[in-house]
């Protein structure tokens, strides 16, 4: 019978990837399927609350409208990443877009995706957070000649790891509360802990992304920058987040780290074969200068970490959840938006040109609103306590794990965020119950939760939110397959690599720490 609880709670979830994956089915064919499955399921064998009939649809219909409330915004900032992208190529800064950064780079196409496809994305998600990384990242790299499934996949890639702490650090302080409130950890431990397991993913993802972009041939004569830049983002991302605090961990490790890979490209020179290097177009005239063709981006990069960190500063009391009256990311999107039109405006581009951008933009992203909404009323209706079908999948990983129970903790992470979309939200789901399983079973809470922290990061990697969110960006809507077939690859040797730290850590390394 548990068996059978078990494979029917977690179909849900099969459906998505088995329609994506082995069907190669567009997400908006596949979420609206998976969604009617979790409805009659919440309907009828988890209804586990013995609602009526009546009661159930009154659950359901808030969720509904939660999903499609929530779905609008994500679309909201879709809509807004995909203005600048369509600007960009509606003036021909793209081209000024690509010298400016190959100035930066050394010419080597292969560091500009390190820095704007790993680093970028760190600083965003500590700047914003809520998705705006591989919203803003993946639409930057297709501007820059990537191809675009590549871009996307490179860009969610890059987002793995600060999802950990994400905007001003919410995802460990508010995602660990339950172990600060019980007196067994504090938010500066929680960071520490989990900034030494994320500080060797940050060490080998430089890796996944080349290859992941460019196969085996794409390590010729850069593996000692590939070094590099996983050794100063990972030992920057350690030292931050162990002696400085969850606040600035991501936003800071990001902007350091591209400070200190462009001076390794300014002084250590690296022997580009001639097909990473970037060939600029034949016009030898160039249309903007940097500032211009990177506007919209500039202004992102300096708007969001001054209104993040500004508005609670000037107005300590109430200015972020005033900030916040409509949601987190509704502030985010605002600001993407209002980049994009500063940034039209820059490139000199006519009111009636940005409506015809905005319209083409409009059609670009309809279609994204029944796969968002469908997949976050199915993620909500699972999450939800009158079917309990999160916490029955848990349970019951947990129980099978016992001493293994810290990798446990890890899967059941990457799960959470694979299902909700954010790390955020599998840590407030599961901080408690790895609490008592840790005490139960004699183990350290702090490395168990730090397991689960880590691997709700990555779990944001393989959502199919994210990933459905990152294709509308640049009009790779239905390819969902091809970007989590290249997506998956990387999940799985993190996943694996943090399960095996988080086990060290929990019975060898650290068993008493913080204790």
């Amino acid at each position: 019978m548990e068996i059978i609880n078990f494979i029917l709670a977690v179909s849900p979830i099969i459906i998505v990837l088995a329609g994506i994956l082995a069907f190669k089915q567009s997400a908006m064919k596949v979420a609206p399927l998976a969604l009617l499955w979790t409805v009659l399921l919440a309907l009828t064998y988890f209804n586990v609350q013995g609602l009526t009939f009546q009661q159930n649809i009154v659950a359901i219909d808030a969720l509904l409208w939660k999903g499609v409330k929530e779905g609008f915004k994500i679309v909201v900032m879709v809509f807004g990443a995909f203005v600048i992208l369509n600007t960009l190529k509606k003036t021909g800064a793209i081209e000024d877009v690509k010298n400016a950064i190959a100035n930066v780079s050394g010419q080597d196409r292969r560091v500009q995706l390190i820095i704007i496809g790993f680093m970028v994305p760190i600083f965003l998600e500590g700047a914003a957070g809520a998705g705006a990384p591989a919203a803003i990242a993946a639409p930057f790299l297709v501007a820059l000649g990537f191809e675009p499934i590549t871009a996307i996949a490179v860009a969610l890639l890059g987002d793995a790891t600060p999802c950990s702490w994400g905007g001003a650090g919410l995802t460990t302080i508010n995602g660990g509360a339950a172990l600060v409130e019980a007196g067994v950890s504090t938010n500066a431990l929680n960071s520490a802990m989990v900034g030494r397991i994320h500080m060797f993913g940050a060490l080998i993802i430089p890796f996944l992304v080349i290859a992941l972009a460019f196969g085996r041939r794409g390590f010729k004569g850069i593996i000692p920058y590939l070094f590099y830049a996983g050794i100063t983002t990972g030992g920057v991302m350690f030292l931050l987040s162990n002696f400085v605090g969850p606040e600035v961990t991501s936003m800071g490790t990001g902007i350091i780290a591209i400070l200190l890979s462009v001076l390794y490209v300014r002084f250590i020179p690296i022997k580009t074969p001639d097909e990473f290097r970037y060939k600029a177009s034949g016009e030898s005239e160039r249309k903007y200068n940097a500032f211009r063709a990177l506007s919209p981006y500039i202004y992102m990069l300096v708007l969001m970490p001054a209104i993040r960190y500004g508005v609670p500063a000037i107005w300590p009391e109430t200015g972020f959840s005033t900030l916040c009256t409509f949601g987190y990311i509704s502030w985010v999107d605002a600001v993407i938006l209002v980049c994009g039109v500063l940034g039209a405006i820059t490139l000199g581009v006519k009111w009636a040109e940005l409506k015809g951008i905005f319209s083409q933009t409009v059609k670009s992203v309809t279609p994204v609103m029944i796969t968002m909404g469908s997949l976050l009323i199915m993620a909500y209706t699972m999450q939800s306590e009158n079917t309990g079908m999160m916490s029955l999948i848990a349970g019951a990983i947990a129980g099978v794990a016992q001493f293994a129970y810290p990798a446990a903790a890890v899967i059941i992470g990457g799960l959470g965020s694979f299902i909700t979309g954010t790390g955020l939200g599998s840590n407030i789901m599961f901080a408690g119950m790895h609490m008592e399983a840790a005490a139960a079973l004699g183990m350290n809470p702090i490395t168990v939760f730090a397991g689960q922290n880590a691997a709700a990061s990555l779990g944001n990697l393989i959502c199919p939110n994210n990933t459905v969110a990152a294709c509308a960006t640049v009009g790779e809507i239905g390819h969902e397959n091809k970007v989590m077939k290249k997506t998956l690859v990387a999940f799985a040797v993190l996943i694996v690599l943090y399960m095996i730290l988080a086990m060290l850590y929990t019975l060898v390394i650290f068993p008493n720490f913080g204790m």
